[in-house]
């Protein structure tokens, strides 16, 4: 008996210390766990493309590999009410949104310094790769990526870059613990010493050969047949918006070399596929020079299309060069991926797509469809500001020539003194909230303002879409005390167009996953958001949510480890 106890308490100890080893020794990665997470951001990529020009897009497209290899939700929504860039691309790897994030726009007005700030802006670090007053770092984003939380979950051995031609959309996608982020300025690639002390080999390689000078003269023509595009419209007209030295129609002929400035050689190069072909060479660069996906630590890779947004301002959502640059960024992409396979291996990457925003209609185009398309709403924003300003007055009983009650008027936003004399008294808040009330009632007596809400409401709370998408673009110390919006199809500017309303054209975004970990043909129509990025990301990485996380990952598409 003493002999069969010992050999049972030794088979115990010995399958005891087996389990603990196991516990102790790192695992092997998992068959699904990617080795690099690439996030893509196709800016004003809209889901309307991929609904109307499907029927175009290659079998041998990224959209086709993605319809036919991973998954995609067909109802992905920003949840935020102000669709600009720097939002969008802010809540997709944080998880939250800018009520939390802090980036309530491109720029927002700081009340307290009297002065605009830009999303990114930071004079504590200087440029990298270039003469340049415009320092740049993740300082005003209040919260962590998912990128940030791989770093801080492997003692920072996984990798996490950025790039894009746009400075906001590099830095706020990868975040604060990014190894770097890299942006285009003065036709060179560039970061900060926020990151790192000097540019890396692998760009200044680029930058030295001056990569984007073969661009000269070269032609951007459509990819297929006329006949086959799907935007009809006029390509001659007066409505659209090109860079300098190019007309509306087909084909636009990059400058040759010394025929315009370097500004605006670089505006033909990024307001056309070349501009996403330049950001895919400085992608490669990063893969290869970092050698990312190359170990049991899960990298992450962050890319901006910017180049679509610039086309997209600029010509339009229905324009024939709109559509041709979604052809082009489809395949595009596609060599990417292939390049992948190659590169890091088949079965050991998962790419993440999704854009930052839509985009509205071009105002003359609407027209033709009898749409109550308007351009410039509100007018003057300046005019704007007296009236209200003269409104105030008249009914809190101040006098004439008293300090201005009325700080700014700005991207939907009203911003009222919090320390004028007629808000410092015993009845401040009751004052206060009747000044908020003024401004609010008279916006909603305006033609085109569909909706305002005072910064007391912001902060209680109120039912319905619409007031539910601006609590989630209100932050008390940078958002203003009166957020309004206008109606669809209202678009600030002469010619062109842009996003940032809560409407659908400006919301509803393509939410495509492909790759290690990843469901085959799974197509979902659950409502989803941009946002819903960061958790799924963490899913895929095996590491926790970023802190400020609010959506639940795309569990549907994840494939079970």
């Amino acid at each position: 008996m003493n002999v069969m106890r010992a050999h049972i308490h030794h088979r115990f100890s010995s399958a005891a210390v087996i389990f603990l080893s196991l516990l102790l020794v790192p695992s092997a990665p998992a068959a699904d766990r990617p080795k690099l997470i690439v996030i893509v951001s196709v800016d004003q990529l809209c889901q309307d493309y991929l609904i109307r020009f499907r029927d175009n897009f290659s079998s041998e497209g990224a959209f086709r590999r993605v319809f036919d290899h991973g998954s995609h939700y067909t109802q992905c929504h920003h949840r935020h009410a102000f669709t600009v860039t720097a939002p969008g691309h802010s809540v997709q790897l944080t998880g939250a949104y800018p009520a939390t994030n802090g980036i309530v726009g491109n720029n927002w007005f700081d009340r307290f310094t009297g002065k605009s700030v830009y999303c990114v802006e930071d004079s504590s670090v200087q440029v990298l790769g270039t003469a340049s007053t415009k320092p740049m770092s993740p300082k005003n984003l209040l919260v962590e990526t998912a990128g940030d939380v791989l770093k801080l979950q492997t003692a920072g051995r996984s990798k996490v870059f950025g790039v894009a031609i746009k400075d906001r959309a590099s830095i706020l996608m990868t975040g604060h613990k990014a190894d770097c982020a890299f942006w285009l300025e003065n036709n060179v690639w560039v970061t900060t010493t926020y990151y790192r002390p000097d540019l890396p080999p692998y760009l200044r390689v680029l930058n030295d050969g001056q990569a984007i000078e073969r661009f000269h003269g070269q032609k951007w023509e459509l990819l297929l047949p006329l006949a086959k595009y799907h935007n009809s419209g006029p390509d001659k007209n007066d409505w659209e918006n090109p860079p300098k030295g190019w007309t509306s129609a087909f084909p636009h002929q990059v400058a040759a070399k010394g025929e315009l400035s370097a500004f605006d050689f670089g505006e033909h190069v990024l307001f056309s596929p070349f501009g996403n072909e330049l950001t895919l060479e400085a992608a490669r660069a990063i893969v290869e020079g970092e050698k990312l996906g190359q170990d049991e630590f899960p990298d992450l890779l962050c890319i901006n299309f910017s180049s679509n947004d610039y086309v997209g301002h600029a010509f339009g959502p229905h324009s024939l060069e709109v559509e041709d640059m979604t052809y082009r960024t489809d395949l595009q992409l596609a060599d990417f991926l292939t390049w992948l396979d190659a590169t890091v291996g088949s079965g050991h990457w998962t790419l993440g797509l999704t854009a930052d925003h839509g985009v509205a209609p071009i105002v003359e185009y609407a027209k033709q469809f009898k749409l109550p398309a308007v351009r410039n709403p509100l007018g003057s924003l300046s005019a704007v500001k007296g009236k209200l300003e003269a409104r105030l007055r008249q009914q809190l009983h101040v006098p004439t020539g008293d300090r201005a009650i009325v700080q700014k008027v700005e991207d939907n936003q009203v911003y009222l003194q919090h320390d004028h004399p007629v808000f410092v008294k015993e009845d401040f808040e009751d004052k206060f909230r009747l000044a908020q009330r003024i401004v609010r009632d008279w916006l909603l007596d305006q033609q085109h303002i569909v909706c305002a809400v005072a910064r007391d409401e912001l902060a209680t709370g109120s039912e319905g879409q619409l007031n539910s998408q601006l609590q989630r673009a209100f932050h008390p110390r940078r958002s203003g005390d009166v957020l309004y919006v206008c109606a669809p199809y209202c678009v600030p500017g002469s010619k062109g167009t842009t996003h940032g309303s809560p409407w659908h054209y400006d919301t509803h975004v393509p939410c495509l996953w492909l790759g290690a970990g990843i469901v085959p043909g799974g197509t979902f129509d659950r409502p989803v958001s941009p946002a819903c990025f960061a958790s799924t990301v963490a899913e895929l990485a095996r590491c926790n949510w970023p802190s400020a996380n609010v959506e639940q990952p795309l569990r549907e598409a994840l494939s079970k480890p």
